[in-house]
C-alpha cells in the first residue's frame, strides 16, 4: 500500500513537471469546497482529540480545478490533523483579499518549525519531523500542493510562531 501510494504521488508530479496534468478549470465556489471538506475532516480531528474551528467567507468564486483544489484541502488538513500536538486544535480560514484574491490558512498548534525547516518544507521528501518515517507519506503531499497553486496562478506559503504552524495559499478570485 505505502509502495502504491508513492508511486501514484510521484506520478502525480512527473505530470505537473511535464505539463501534462493541465486539466480544464471552471469557475466554482470554493467556500462551498472548503466547508465540505471541513465536514469530511471533522470526526478525524475529534478523534485526534483536537478542536476544530474555522471562518468561511461566503461566496468566493475561484477559476480551478476543482478535483486539483480539493487535493490541496485534503493535503493542508491531513497534515494539521496528523501535526497537531494534543490536546490542541486545528484552525481554517478563508477570506477576500482585495478584490481579485482569497487567503485560505490552515492553522494548528504543534512544534514550531525553524527558518529551515520552513524553507525546504515543500521540496519533495523533505520531513520537517524525521520520527515520522514509518507513517504512510513520504514528504511529497506539500510538494504536490505547491504545484496545484502554482498552476492555479497563486502562491503558498508557511508560517511558524510561538507552537503555532500555519499554511496559507492565495488564489486569484472571479466576480
Amino acid at each position: 500500500r505505502q509502495m502504491r501510494n508513492l508511486v501514484e504521488e510521484l506520478l502525480e508530479l512527473a505530470k505537473t513537471d511535464s505539463g501534462q496534468n493541465k486539466s480544464e478549470f471552471l469557475k466554482l465556489d470554493f467556500s462551498k469546497l472548503v466547508k465540505n471538506t471541513l465536514l469530511l475532516f471533522e470526526p478525524v480531528i475529534f478523534e485526534r482529540g483536537l478542536t476544530l474551528s474555522s471562518r468561511i467567507e461566503d461566496q468566493l468564486y475561484i477559476n480551478g480545478n476543482a478535483q486539483h483544489l480539493q487535493q490541496i484541502l485534503d493535503i493542508l488538513l491531513d497534515n494539521a490533523q496528523k501535526y497537531a500536538l494534543s490536546p490542541g486544535w486545528v484552525r481554517a480560514e478563508l477570506t477576500r483579499i482585495g478584490r481579485c484574491r482569497c487567503r485560505l490558512s490552515i492553522s494548528n498548534t504543534g512544534s514550531t518549525l525553524s527558518d529551515d525547516e520552513l524553507k525546504n518544507i515543500f521540496k519533495r521528501f523533505y520531513r520537517a519531523d524525521k520520527a515520522r518515517t514509518r507513517d504512510g507519506s513520504f514528504g511529497l503531499g506539500l510538494s504536490i500542493a505547491e504545484n496545484i497553486v502554482l498552476e492555479h496562478h497563486g502562491r503558498i506559503w508557511a508560517e511558524s510562531n510561538n507552537g503555532v504552524n500555519s499554511f496559507y495559499v492565495e488564489l486569484p478570485t472571479e466576480l
